[in-house]
């Protein structure tokens, strides 16, 4: 299964991410298209309110599969995708379509997982120098804007079960990668210049997760801010160094953290958070520990939470259940919580009773990061409901009303010129006014499934689905 960020995959994207365009067409489209604040937000563009594979298309070109989303610079258009057994980049053409590059990698040992998962589902970043790509079962390559080979930095595969999909973001100095998984997390960042460590802050406190870093400045300082396991983390950019920490987060994070007027929103929902508490070890073994060794084996789980969770618990995946690894994720679920967090940066150590603003515990995401616009917080949860909060104060405007597009939701919400746009798995880009009521204005059916978050540059709006690439725009041919 996929997780996606939100972007992304991301960005399940498990893309979060997972995570919109930066501006105008000379500026960035930043990993996961959130833009440097992870806004999602085009405030000089604008795309068609009406658009499909026959309708306000200015081209379309077919892609190999891949869950990344386009990250873009200037004309220039940058993906990644997966086919014969090659880890590919790609560079488009952004003002045709064509395109001008692919380089091609052997990839390392790739985790089994499910239908939605691929290799390629981490956005690439650029600072119009250099592009910076990520891998799950290789680690980090760059590239320049030609395609020629910068340096590149092997890195074990994550011990995720569903692949990673937590795409790099680029700070002052350095490239940031999130590497949240099931045993042995870490926050790495690397020089941009030639991929050599800078500094590695270990999360061993941290489970799997497919959320990106939000890079934002609070007090003069250039933080990453980090959704995981339970708590959403800061992290001083330049060093490493926690800084301060938020409670009240789910056992395992897939959207992305973004900052809106200065304050930052992080949405998190799975199936664990806040169950009972699961039975002892103790009683396990006496059901189930065949071998009195005192361990489980799969096939000596009992049926319940151990069998049905066996090999997420199993941490370091060696087929066997230890006391430790249960009792670590009893723990863990116990505490988790779904919600919507508003949080002010600053301060030091736990700022959970000082800094969280306001909260919201119904109409969450799964994957799809929060759209913060024109003052609002803008959610979709999965079955196609969404929600909309006051930004300042969280006051709902209208929480889980229907968009009329059913299925999942993967793909992050992107806003520009008063409209937002938000897709569903099963590919209709759903049209909706920005204001305080829902009021949609259109559903698109593209045809095919949309994992990948869309972009927008100018009049263009950028969507990857399963199989193209397209670009729409009012005055498409």
């Amino acid at each position: 299964m996929l997780r996606i960020a939100a972007a992304l995959f991301i960005c399940l994207a498990w893309l979060a991410g997972i995570p919109s365009s930066a501006g105008a067409a000379s500026n960035p489209i930043w990993p996961q298209f959130r833009g440097p604040n992870g806004s999602g937000i085009a405030p000089d563009g604008r795309f068609p309110t009406h658009f499909g594979p026959s309708a306000n298309v200015l081209w379309r070109t077919p892609v190999a599969p891949g869950n990344s989303s386009p990250c873009i610079w200037a004309d220039r258009l940058f993906l990644t995708a997966f086919e014969s057994n090659q880890l590919q980049t790609l560079c488009y053409d952004r003002r045709t379509g064509t395109l001008l590059w692919r380089r091609d990698l052997a990839p390392g040992k790739i985790e089994k997982s499910g239908r939605l998962s691929n290799p390629a589902s981490s956005t690439p970043a650029t600072d119009g120098q250099r592009v910076f790509v990520y891998y799950g079962p290789f680690g980090l390559i760059c590239y320049d804007l030609d395609g020629r080979e910068q340096w590149r930095k092997p890195l074990p595969t994550p011990i995720t079960q569903h692949g990673a999909s937590s795409s790099p973001v680029l700070s002052d100095q350095f490239v940031l990668l999130l590497c949240d998984q099931d045993v042995g997390s870490y926050l790495l960042a690397v020089r941009k210049s030639d991929g050599q460590t800078a500094w590695r802050a270990e999360r061993n406190a941290f489970r799997r997760g497919f959320s990106s870093p939000l890079l934002c400045r609070s007090g003069g300082r250039e933080l990453a801010v980090v959704a995981g396991t339970l708590r959403l983390v800061a992290y001083d950019a330049g060093t490493g160094r926690e800084e301060w920490s938020v409670r009240g987060l789910p056992n395992e994070m897939c959207s992305t953290p973004i900052e809106a007027g200065g304050t930052i929103y992080v949405a998190g929902w799975t199936h664990g958070a806040g169950v009972p508490r699961l039975p002892a070890f103790a009683s396990l073994l006496e059901r189930g520990d065949k071998n009195t060794d005192g361990r489980l084996a799969q096939n000596e789980a009992p049926d319940g939470p151990a069998r049905q969770h066996f090999t997420y618990i199993d941490a370091d995946k060696d087929g066997q259940m230890t006391r430790e690894e249960w009792d670590t994720m009893a723990d863990i679920f116990a505490r988790a919580e779904n919600a919507l967090l508003a949080i002010r940066p600053g301060g030091a150590g736990d700022v959970t009773e000082t800094h969280v603003v306001w909260k919201q515990k119904r109409g969450l995401p799964y994957v799809p990061s929060p759209l913060g616009y024109q003052q609002r917080i803008f959610v979709v949860k999965n079955g196609g409901l969404a929600s909309c909060f006051k930004a300042a104060d969280g006051t709902v405007l209208y929480q889980e009303e229907r968009l009329g597009a059913l299925g999942d939701y993967y793909a992050s919400p992107v806003a520009a010129g008063g409209k937002i746009c938000v897709i569903s798995q099963q590919g209709v880009a759903v049209v909706l006014e920005s204001s305080d009521t829902l009021n949609v204005l259109a559903r698109n059916p593209l045809g095919e499934e949309v994992l990948a978050t869309p972009a927008i540059v100018g009049n263009t709006l950028y969507v990857r689905s399963a199989k193209t690439l397209f670009a729409f725009t009012e005055t498409g041919r």
